[in-house]
């Protein structure tokens, strides 16, 4: 299972789509970089990854977990 697992993930602002329909998988261990000129989504994608924005479609799991949705409860 991939330690990071990017499933389809798309994000829109208005009719402007920053992330159309991403996916990767990255293994524990893995190095991986984000390259691309500027305005193709890179930071989008990261704000995703770390939970500041969410995905308007698809998923992203980390270690299995679904991290692209709010946390409804704690505990």
């Amino acid at each position: 299972m991939a330690l990071l697992e990017i499933r389809n993930v798309s994000r829109r602002f208005g009719s402007l789509a920053a992330v159309d329909d991403v996916s990767i998988a990255i293994e524990a261990g893995e190095f991986f970089t984000l390259l691309g000129p500027s305005g193709c989504g890179k930071t989008t994608l990261l704000r995703m990854i770390a939970g500041f924005d969410l995905p308007d479609a698809g998923q992203i799991l980390l270690d299995g977990r679904d991290a692209s949705r709010p946390r409804t409860s704690y505990g």
